[in-house]
């Protein structure tokens, strides 16, 4: 028989981890920017992607072999620009002619993630807090007999992103080994569900998951630019996540109700239009 889960210890540990794994960020040129194009990227996936599907999957594409052809500029020692631009054009053309197939492959990739974070969030999530690390500060018979030097304050309080990435990344790797063969069955079980729902309902399906992934670039990007521009709000964010995944579910709703009457009315317009031909054959 199963422990059933204490929801309200969940939440709590979740705050934790945000507090440890999301640094404090700085108002920079890069981040706004940044923030700004997740925003604009986020709402036009949200409530555009119905009827973009090629030019977003072309989008991607092109990020896609960019950073492809970086990583590879690399290893053969060739220009990153060059190889960057190479590379995404000819992944661009590429994506363009079979955006279709990338549809269907996103779909599977999405609910096999989907089901595997089902997987690593069930139970005590305390197993992600890191353990205690005092830096350089030294504590003997209840003095502080060394205190931790400027640099370590503004480690310890400004950790960079990139090292909590990694401490985090660790930790999920642990986890994704001790799932076992049976801890993978869920995760299949989306590879196959994702399959199907491509071949029954690709369209519907893919602005689906689109949408979802775009309210969530959407509002992360938002909140991440509110809290960079008032460190204030960080901590009332951290308190009550519940209402940043509101946002994220009442967003997506919302675009998947007007994508959807958008895609009722050139039907509508069509009929009208073959309706109106007729008579007018007719009277000819």
């Amino acid at each position: 028989m199963t422990t059933p889960v204490d929801h309200k210890a969940w939440i709590q540990t979740l705050q934790e981890l945000l507090h440890y794994y999301v640094p404090p960020l700085e108002l920079a040129a890069p981040l706004v920017v940044s923030c700004i194009a997740a925003i604009a990227a986020g709402l036009f996936l949200t409530f555009r992607s119905a009827r973009s599907e090629r030019m977003v999957v072309s989008c991607f594409a092109f990020l896609l072999g960019g950073w492809i052809g970086w990583r590879a500029s690399e290893w053969i020692g060739t220009p990153g620009p060059i190889s960057m631009a190479v590379v995404g054009v000819l992944l661009t053309v590429l994506a363009y002619r079979t955006y279709r197939i990338w549809l269907a492959g996103g779909s599977v990739v999405v609910l096999f993630l989907a089901a595997v974070t089902l997987q690593l969030g069930r139970g005590d999530l305390t197993r992600y807090l890191p353990a205690n690390d005092q830096g350089s500060q030294r504590i003997e018979d209840g003095m502080i007999t060394e205190l931790p030097t400027a640099e370590d304050q503004v480690k310890k309080l400004h950790n960079q992103a990139a090292v909590q990435y990694e401490k985090f990344k660790e930790k999920l790797m642990e986890e994704l080994k001790a799932l076992g063969p049976v801890g993978w069955l869920i995760p299949l079980a989306g590879c196959i569900l994702g399959a199907v729902l491509a071949y029954w309902a690709l369209r519907v399906f893919s602005v689906v998951w689109m949408g979802l992934l775009g309210a969530i670039l959407a509002v992360l990007g938002a909140t991440t630019l509110l809290c960079a521009q008032r460190p204030d709000l960080r901590a009332s964010v951290f308190a009550e996540p519940r209402i940043t995944f509101g946002s994220i579910v009442a967003i997506w709703l919302l675009g998947l109700i007007l994508q959807a009457k958008e895609a009722r009315l050139p039907k509508r317009s069509a009929k009208a239009a073959e309706g109106g031909g007729k008579p007018a054959a007719q009277s000819a």
